[in-house]
């Protein structure tokens, strides 16, 4: 079966690209409530935000020529089964291609949330629930949107400031050799890796048992999928 390159996925960033510079209307915050709040917080409040806006996008312009861009941008729900919340995927386009969203929280320097001394991973993933049996090589696309809290006359506003596009079937492949590579494997459909108590005898080539291994709960995040597309579009915003 053919199978989407990066070169053919870019080729849709037009139909997609209106999006950029959208500000979301349907959350504000004060800005000055920002110092209670942790850029993940604000991350999962987004991103849950946006994979409902997205369908009905619409009705966020803010001006008559956004209207016009949007009312076209041509995503709708993917039908799921009922009661299945980590159905695959999210959209369906009106070219046809299969669209999985990803919301990407770039912070905000210039505003005073409640940074953590360290900074955190983005929690994003592609789960387990999404394998090679269920992509569709020539038709599935990860969307990455870049949402930023940004300041208006004293609210703040979710903007998407930038899309990437990435094949799903590259991002899954390089997800899954990423797993295999390290030594990780899948039991009943759940991928595991060795338990730091057993590493020493991996690297020794002893055989492993079941309980040399646990579940990678780190499996899918999106900063640890080894594919350079994805991962330059991460660095270009700074969450790597």
């Amino acid at each position: 079966m053919p199978e989407l390159t990066q070169a053919m996925v870019e080729s849709l960033y037009d139909k997609f690209a209106p999006l950029i510079g959208l500000r979301i209307h349907w959350l504000s915050l004060p800005e000055p409530a920002l110092p209670g709040f942790e850029p993940s917080q604000i991350a999962v409040i987004i991103n849950t935000l946006l994979d409902a806006a997205l369908p009905q996008i619409e009705l966020l312009a803010t001006n008559p020529d956004n209207l016009a861009k949007l009312t076209h941008l041509g995503l709708q729900k993917a039908p799921q089964e009922i009661g299945n919340r980590e159905s695959y995927p999210d959209y369906i386009h009106t070219s046809g291609y299969r669209v999985e969203l990803k919301g990407l929280f770039v912070d905000n320097p210039a505003l005073d949330l409640k940074r953590p001394p360290t900074r955190r991973e983005p929690s994003a993933r592609l789960k387990e629930n999404i394998t090679l049996a269920n992509v569709v090589p020539d038709r599935d696309v990860l969307m990455l949107a870049a949402v930023q809290l940004q300041e208006f006359t004293g609210l703040c506003y979710p903007v998407i400031v930038d899309i990437g596009l990435f094949p799903m079937i590259a991002c899954i492949r390089a997800r899954d050799a990423r797993l295999l590579e390290s030594g990780g494997r899948w039991k009943d459909g759940v991928p595991q890796v060795i338990k730091n108590t057993s590493q020493a005898r991996y690297n020794a080539g002893e055989t492993l048992t079941d309980s040399d291994y646990q579940k990678d709960t780190n499996f899918g995040k999106l900063k640890r999928i080894p594919y350079p597309p994805l991962q330059a579009f991460m660095q270009k915003h700074h969450t790597i």
